[in-house]
């Protein structure tokens, strides 16, 4: 069992090593004028992967150095694409970083947020577990974090009107945020009705 539940079980998979401590202070530099690696989370972001495969999704976020064909995103950063939580399809779910440390999931908002990937290659693909793991997962983070204040679905970052966009930081003007569709408004629907009937929270967006 994971060290970071008790009630639960998460498996690890880390992704965490001294290079990529590194390259999130690199990048923490470059985009939040931030000399830190450390996070100090305020957002829960939740994602799809795009990709159908566990295995393949994992592996995609275990080295420290983005690989060269990501053309839209490897020009503002050496930094991996990484999140601290992946769900599988059955509902399973694995820790890839510490939820103190920065992960690369999300235009700026990477400093204040903890990113939780749910393996899909479309949001037709979501499962109901997956709904059930993404609720429990926020319950405990809550527990964890208290201070975390919101939660946005990734089609929903760039919402200027939200009032999670009060941390929206981009030191880098030339890095343009791109459109997302994940997970979508009918997962995240489902998800906040569940926290909200099953575990009593709610979280702004």
């Amino acid at each position: 069992m994971s060290g970071y539940a008790k009630d639960f079980e998460i498996k690890d998979f880390p992704i965490l090593s001294k290079e990529r401590l590194e390259l999130t202070r690199e990048y923490s530099k470059r985009h939040y004028n931030m000399d830190t690696y450390l996070l100090r989370p305020k957002i829960i972001v939740i994602h799809y992967t795009a990709l159908s495969s566990l295995t393949f999704t994992l592996n995609t976020f275990k080295p420290a150095v983005i690989p060269d064909h990501r053309e839209k995103i490897a020009p503002y950063g050496r930094l991996n694409v990484g999140v601290h939580f992946v769900v599988s399809p059955e509902g399973e779910p694995y820790s890839l970083l510490p939820t103190t440390v920065m992960g690369r999931h999300v235009t700026g908002y990477n400093h204040v947020s903890i990113g939780i990937e749910n393996v899909a290659a479309t949001s037709d693909e979501l499962t109901k577990e997956q709904i059930r793991q993404n609720a429990k997962l926020v319950a405990f983070l809550l527990k964890r974090h208290p201070e975390i204040e919101y939660l946005i679905g990734h089609h929903e970052y760039m919402h200027i009107r939200y009032p999670h966009y009060v941390y929206y930081t981009a030191h880098d003007k030339s890095y343009e945020p791109l459109i997302k569709v994940d997970p979508g408004f009918t997962f995240m629907r489902q998800l906040r009705d569940m926290l909200r009937k099953d575990y009593g929270i709610e979280l702004k967006n």
